[in-house]
């Protein structure tokens, strides 16, 4: 007989040990505790749903609720990030990996459910559970005044490079973005001041930076960053975006001052949602998966190829609606 419920404390272990035995034996998750913790543990419990066969564990649907950071991302402005789902081969056909989800669903009502970062396989699956399959693109601005080491291409194509903008940046801390005017913050329905503070000037692991994008004497929006490196050769990685999008189209001479003063290689920013004539107006290219410039995604361990992240959506979105690389657990730690 199959029970399934959210896990408790208690169930950790065994959950570790699931992922460690059936999924990878050096998945991070399976190996830091610490991870763990602070990436699924919650005031009531465990942010993962299991289901037991006789008190053996034979399936896992781990997720991660925007509302953890802030308390007012409750009820419609809540989104529920899954993360890792992994059903034994002998239990799928008795639908455990759907009743997984139903019962989170029932657990998590009126939220959005999402996931940043499926199998390139498995839209069909999805999207025959009712999600809309996106696609992230990977946007990468490059440094001229730097040799590039990690990105490949032809010696006939060139790099995009910054082009000129009013914008300014600048180091704030998540207190400062409450000067940006509420018609900005307004733009970002599902991410908060708090939330920027608890995902990620508070994170435990990763040294995220914040900027703000000053424009006419206004702070009118802000990214979080951090920096990801490769045998001396230093990448920015813009990892999440609150604010007004339109303003990011000023900010190709800000960011070619940060490049220089950093000494980085190129900016990257995977994101849906900002138009890209916006990106471009900074000077940022698309990078074409399956294209001739090779401008690499994962760092952990450093894998020299392009990528590809699918985002599955499913409840009542705003138009607005933007995902970023650090939504779900795309941007976690693999190594600790």
């Amino acid at each position: 007989m199959i029970s399934i419920r959210r896990s408790s404390k208690e169930d950790i272990p065994a959950v570790m040990d699931f992922i460690s035995t059936h999924w990878h034996s050096e998945h991070v998750l399976a190996k830091n505790r610490s991870l763990m913790d602070w990436q699924h543990g919650d005031e009531d419990g465990y942010n993962y749903i299991l289901a037991f066969d006789e008190g053996i564990l034979v399936g896992v649907l781990g997720y991660i609720p925007t509302r953890r950071y802030d308390d007012k991302l409750s009820a419609k402005k809540n989104i529920v990030w899954l993360a890792l789902w992994k059903v034994l081969e002998d239990y799928q056909s008795s639908m455990v990996g759907l009743k997984l989800l139903k019962t989170l669903e029932s657990l998590e009502p009126n939220s959005v459910i999402a996931v940043n970062g499926i199998t390139l396989n498995l839209p069909p699956m999805y999207k025959a559970l009712g999600f809309q399959v996106n696609e992230l693109g990977q946007y990468y601005l490059a440094n001229p005044d730097e040799s590039q080491k990690l990105i490949q291409k032809p010696e006939k194509l060139c790099l995009a490079c910054p082009i000129s903008g009013r914008a300014s940046l600048t180091r704030v801390d998540y207190c400062d973005l409450e000067t940006m005017p509420f018609s900005a913050l307004k733009t970002s329905a599902f991410k908060t001041i708090e939330y920027f503070k608890k995902r990620f000037v508070l994170h435990p692991f990763y040294d995220y930076k914040l900027y703000g994008i000053v424009l006419d004497g206004s702070l009118r929006s802000a990214i979080a960053t951090r920096i990801a490196d490769h045998k001396g050769s230093r990448v920015l990685r813009i990892v999440d975006f609150i604010g007004e999008r339109s303003v990011l189209g000023d900010c190709g001479s800000a960011f070619q001052e940060l490049m220089a003063e950093q000494r980085l290689e190129y900016i990257d920013f995977w994101q849906y949602g900002i138009p890209p004539a916006v990106l471009e107006r900074a000077g940022f290219h698309k990078v074409d998966p399956a294209g001739e410039i090779v401008c690499p995604n994962y760092f952990e361990p450093f894998i020299a190829r392009n990528a590809r992240i699918l985002c599955c959506i499913k409840g009542n979105l705003e138009k607005s609606f933007i995902v970023c690389r650090a939504d779900g657990d795309q941007d976690r730690p693999n190594r600790l």
